[in-house]
């Protein structure tokens, strides 16, 4: 299920579509009606008008639902869209490799540790990519997430203390 964001500000933004409580309930009622099913959620990091308080809001919002799988995708810049425009015209600026680490690493620390993550990064197209540059290199950046776990000695799950909504 792509969530992208909880944020109904965002949602707006990126065109989603729907808010953030229908997709919930399309969740809790896919769960009921077929509760063998797996049931993954993608977000995105990055998104236009996002910042670092607002990621981390919809891993909470993502870990309170407790799905069985989650992808975290970081926002590519794909020459040719309405986004390209945005950066072109200085209006976007995508996440450093250094934000993008902490806010995965802090995205982790929050996603129960039963929930499969089965992407941290995603790949952008080498002839189309604008930014960020950095994220061709796809293991290095799994090697930075990597590393900065190790370094604060932390793991998937590690801060299961929800906030309060």
């Amino acid at each position: 299920l792509g969530l992208q964001s909880s944020d109904d500000e965002t949602a707006k933004i990126i065109n989603r579509g729907h808010n953030f409580a229908v997709f919930k309930d399309a969740f809790s009622r896919l769960r009921k009606r077929a509760p063998s099913v797996k049931i993954a959620i993608h977000i995105i990091d990055g998104l236009p008008g996002e910042n670092y308080e607002k990621m981390m809001k919809t891993a909470y919002d993502v870990a309170k639902l407790k799905p069985d799988i989650v992808k975290i995708h970081l926002l590519h810049v794909i020459d040719g869209t309405p986004l390209s425009k945005m950066y072109k015209n200085g209006e976007y600026e995508p996440l450093s490799l250094e934000e993008y680490v902490k806010t995965v690493c802090d995205q982790l620390e929050v996603l129960p540790p039963e929930c499969v993550v089965e992407r941290v990064t995603g790949d952008g197209q080498k002839d189309t990519l604008l930014a960020p540059l950095w994220s061709l290199k796809k293991t290095a950046v799994i090697n930075e997430i990597d590393k900065e776990l190790y370094k604060r000695g932390s793991f998937q799950g590690a801060r299961l203390a929800l906030p309060k909504e």
